[in-house]
């Protein structure tokens, strides 16, 4: 069962690592660039982060793991190739351990980082079968900001002692709405998407 664990969260990073490698060569969007920038400005390269767990994929490709905690929240950033792929586990997603935050959930954790809102503490943790040797927690303000950036990212979740479970069918339909806008892959195809036009209106010529 734990060779089945590792061998799923590998593959996992594997197909992140080479999603969001597609994506950056695809995309076009000069805001999505300018957000990873950000990211990486507030973690300051990642120079001076702490590496809770250093991971090599199938493809013998190294990794590297830098592990944020909020309360049950673990939210995993992944440095591969010079890319950052963004793990949410515990997500209040029915049915569905590990989820992917948007970038704008992330900078939002990069920047409680870069405001002095975290600090690092040096246990052990298990994460999804792996060994997290150190991890940043949140102070006071930080949780603060954290409870907010969830009720963002998850506007649909329930109120009052069964907050953490979800419609499924809302999330998925949230999800797939925000890779639509975050991401454009050169497999999309612009022809289906169908504008309403009213005819009845007539077009003043000028």
């Amino acid at each position: 069962m734990k060779n089945l664990i590792t061998f799923i969260l590998t593959a996992i990073i594997c197909i992140v690592v080479s999603f969001n490698s597609i994506a950056q060569e695809d995309s076009t969007s000069t805001s999505a660039t300018a957000q990873d920038s950000a990211i990486i400005s507030y973690f300051n390269n990642l120079s001076n982060m702490h590496i809770g767990y250093y991971g090599t994929t199938q493809k013998c490709e190294a990794y590297d793991v830098y592990a944020f905690k909020y309360h049950k929240n673990w939210f995993l950033i992944v440095s591969a190739r010079g890319n950052l792929s963004f793990m949410h586990i515990n997500a209040p997603v029915e049915g569905k351990r590990i989820s992917y935050p948007s970038k704008f959930f992330i900078e939002g954790i990069a920047r409680s980082y870069a405001t002095g809102y975290t600090k690092l503490k040096t246990k052990k943790r298990n994460v999804v079968d792996m060994d997290i040797y150190g991890y940043y927690k949140f102070n006071k303000r930080g949780r603060k900001v954290m409870k907010g950036m969830l009720l963002l990212e998850y506007p649909f979740v329930k109120e009052g002692f069964l907050w953490w479970k979800i419609d499924t069918e809302e999330a998925k339909a949230i999800v797939e709405e925000k890779v639509a806008e975050e991401v454009e892959v050169k497999s999309l195809k612009l022809e289906t998407i169908k504008p309403e036009i009213n005819e009845n209106i007539p077009i003043e010529k000028k």
